[in-house]
């Protein structure tokens, strides 16, 4: 892959902190992708002390690799840090322990141009079934709010009112980002007190829940790692009561955004509640309704981005 001339396409955002492994696995399978589009890969290490650093002054021999140190703890700040440095169309944010198919980038970019008015992107998320609890494997709720599992089915399409990409496969264009100075919210997700959320906090900004520019391309295919820890009922409670009130703070901040005529978050909630196949999916659902009426209540934390003055896109 030495040797690139041409300016990137897309742009590969991945934050890492202390995962050199999970991180080494994920740079072998990009070695394997295309170079047709061209794109660039931009890591921010996020203060990690296991290697790290040498591990990627090491790949940019073989990849296009753009190596950003972001101290401050905080999947968000290193992206945000990422976000000046990019130069592709596109830009794609994923995680550094998916292991991506050869199609990945393709298949993202030629839907871009098949779809001009589509702003937002998301891919197909398998996960590792033999790592995930039965009670979540049978849940389409639990796969998609715990794992991040993602699959509309095997025909690009829209994604419906309020349904966003998951963060391991999502892409925007760049342009939007640019002009409208998105960023990500420094106080939600991994490396936060409130760990979830961070996704749709960021991609409301560029398309409020009631347009309909968010594309589904299930082409774009990447296997999720998922680890055992974090999978517990307990554990599973919490992250569904987080992910709840982060959703609440983002309904409290944008619901100015959403058209009057949209489905109410208690009529949501309850066909989740009907759609509940076993007692501990029970339980994470309402978890999460009530972690959505305490975020859009609770007079903090206010979702803190580079200013909280974020307009709405019509």
């Amino acid at each position: 892959m030495m040797g690139r001339q041409a300016a990137p396409a897309i742009s590969v955002i991945v934050a890492t902190r202390n995962r050199q492994a999970a991180l080494g696995n994920f740079l072998d399978a990009l070695r394997a992708l295309p170079d047709d589009p061209a794109w660039e890969l931009i890591v921010v290490n996020n203060g990690s002390t296991d290697g790290t650093e040498e591990l990627l002054s090491a790949a940019s021999a073989d990849l296009p690799i753009l190596s950003v140190y972001e101290e401050r703890p905080g999947k968000s700040r290193a992206l945000n840090r990422a976000l000046a440095r990019a130069k592709g169309e596109l830009l794609l944010f994923t995680d550094d322990d998916v292991v991506p198919e050869q199609r990945w980038l393709t298949a993202l970019y030629h839907a871009s141009l098949d779809f001009p008015d589509a702003n937002v992107f998301g891919g197909k998320i398998v996960v590792n079934q033999d790592k995930i609890p039965r009670w979540i494997a049978g849940s389409y709720n639990l796969k998609t709010i715990l794992v991040s599992e993602q699959d509309l089915g095997p025909a690009i399409c829209r994604f419906a009112h309020d349904q966003y990409p998951m963060g391991p496969n999502l892409a925007v264009r760049r342009r939007l980002v640019e002009q409208g100075s998105v960023s990500w919210p420094v106080n939600l997700g991994p490396g936060t007190k409130i760990p979830v959320g961070d996704e749709r906090a960021f991609l409301v900004q560029i398309s409020p829940p009631h347009l309909r520019d968010r594309l589904y391309v299930p082409q774009s295919v990447v296997l999720h790692n998922v680890g055992v820890r974090g999978l517990n009922i307990k554990s599973a409670v919490a992250r569904c009561f987080l992910g709840g009130f982060s959703a609440g703070l983002v309904r409290r901040v944008y619901g100015h955004c959403r058209p009057r005529r949209r489905p109410g978050a208690a009529r949501l909630a309850l066909q989740r509640l009907r759609r509940a196949s076993s007692v501990p999916e029970l339980i994470c659902i309402v978890a999460r309704t009530l972690g959505v009426a305490a975020g859009m209540v609770s007079p903090l934390p206010r979702i803190v981005f580079g200013s909280n003055d974020k307009p709405c896109r019509e």
